[in-house]
């Protein structure tokens, strides 16, 4: 079932298509927003420089949180585990200032551990009382036509 945005706000929402996004991703703490442009430059006969864009803009950011409960890091990446690192994502166009859906690719999810428990007789052995430092990338491929 599709998120009402209007009774969950997150700050992201992925899904397997455009109009099944079944993931809310939580505000992060930091998520540098950069757009990526490519041209090709040469200098013409009169030493001006003529250039022409290559392809197009493609945008990327960078999420993290300071600290984050283990339950929803775990979500997310059990998330892309399931349904491959390839997913579609709402998102707000800090450039364009406007609300897109492309699909997006993911990259270099990591976290530190928070004193994980060291008590090998406990039933919660080795997990984190959270995380800290949560990071993950995301990359867009394209333009999704919705």
């Amino acid at each position: 079932m599709p998120i009402n945005i209007r009774m969950k706000p997150g700050f992201m929402y992925w899904g397997t298509n455009s109009e099944n996004l079944t993931l809310e991703v939580p505000f992060p703490t930091s998520g540098t927003f950069e757009t990526s442009r490519k041209a090709q430059t040469q200098e013409s006969a009169d030493g001006s420089i003529v250039a022409q864009v290559i392809g197009r803009s493609k945008d990327k950011q960078t999420l993290s949180w300071v600290v984050m409960d283990c339950n929803k890091w775990w979500e997310i990446n059990n998330w892309i585990e399931a349904n491959g690192m390839f997913f579609y994502c709402k998102y707000f166009n800090f450039n364009l200032g406007i609300w897109q859906i492309k699909k997006f690719y993911c990259e270099n999810p990591s976290c530190e551990p928070y004193r994980p428990n060291s008590n090998p007789s406990h039933a919660q052995y080795g997990m984190p009382r959270f995380l800290e430092n949560c990071r993950i990338t995301v990359v867009d491929m394209g333009n999704v036509d919705v």
